[in-house]
């Protein structure tokens, strides 16, 4: 399924909604959805805070099979590829951390899976997670 959300903060609640209806459909297990809406949130609301100049709508789709494969698009924002590591010292105390880069540290580790293209102001990340019903 595939839907577009406008770019605000207001639009978490129906994007977890939407997720959720799916997720819930095809019975996955919550530490399939715990993670998925996670990083959904996380994305989203990068691609709202680092592009606040853009107007478009953000598209997400949702594919539910022997893994959930998520693709949120963002038309017109700036290039900012979620697959490359970054510096992140989670064993340093709160206030000697610099802010930002954990939530993708966070995505990075929570999913299977994660791609990320950008061509011509199209940015497209794509992540998976088992759906916890594969064969193992």
């Amino acid at each position: 399924m595939q839907r577009e959300f406008p770019r605000h903060l207001n639009s978490l609640g129906e994007l977890y909604e939407f997720t959720e209806q799916i997720m819930k459909a095809h019975d996955l297990r919550d530490g399939v959805r715990f993670p998925v809406h996670l990083a959904m949130e996380e994305l989203f609301v990068n691609m709202v805070h680092y592009n606040p100049t853009v107007t478009t709508d953000i598209a997400v789709a949702i594919d539910v099979a022997d893994r959930v494969t998520v693709s949120l698009v963002d038309n017109g924002g700036v290039e900012f590829d979620v697959t490359t590591k970054r510096e992140v010292d989670v064993d340093a105390p709160l206030e000697d951390r610099k802010p930002g880069g954990l939530g993708i540290h966070l995505i990075q580790n929570l999913v299977d899976s994660l791609e990320y293209q950008y061509h011509n102001g199209r940015g497209e990340v794509i992540f998976t997670k088992g759906s916890g019903n594969e064969d193992v």
